[in-house]
C-alpha cells in the first residue's frame, strides 16, 4: 500500500515538477494541488470575523500551491455534492489535488440598516481527493 502511494506521488511530482507551473489548462480543466492551510477560503474567514455572514452550500478551503512562495494561499470552493474520491474530508495541513473549473460568487451579508453585502468569487472545484494525514 505505501509503494503504491509512493509511486503516485512520484508521478505527481514529476508531473509538475517537468510541467514547472502550479496550474495547468487542458480541455478537461485546470489542475491544482498542495496543502490545506485553512478549512475556509481567507477571503470568507476575513468577512466572518468582521460581522458578515456567508451562506454557502459546500465548503471553502485555502491552499498552498506546490512550488508557490510561502504566505501565497490561493482560495477555492468545494459545492456540497462534490466529495472527496480518497474518501477523507478536508482538513488543516492535508495534501490535495485536483480539478477546478469556473467560478461560484457567495454573497455574504452583515446585517446593519441598511443592510450591506459582499461578493466573493472563488474558484469551483469539481473532482478532488486528499491525503489521510
Amino acid at each position: 500500500m505505501k509503494k503504491g502511494i509512493i509511486f503516485i506521488l512520484l508521478i505527481v511530482f514529476l508531473l509538475f515538477a517537468g510541467a514547472r507551473t502550479v496550474s495547468a489548462n487542458f480541455s478537461f480543466g485546470r489542475l491544482f494541488g498542495g496543502r490545506i492551510t485553512a478549512p475556509k477560503a481567507v477571503e470568507i474567514e476575513a468577512l466572518e470575523s468582521a460581522g458578515y455572514v456567508c451562506p454557502m452550500y459546500g465548503t471553502s478551503i485555502s491552499i498552498m500551491p506546490i512550488g508557490s512562495p510561502a504566505g501565497t494561499p490561493i482560495s477555492y470552493f468545494i459545492p456540497s455534492f462534490v466529495t472527496s474520491k480518497t474518501g477523507t474530508t478536508p482538513a488543516s495541513h492535508q495534501l490535495i489535488m485536483g480539478r477546478y473549473s469556473g467560478q461560484t460568487t457567495i454573497i455574504c451579508i452583515l446585517e446593519s440598516y441598511p443592510p450591506l453585502e459582499q461578493e466573493v468569487s472563488l474558484e469551483t472545484i469539481n473532482l478532488f481527493g486528499t491525503s489521510r494525514w
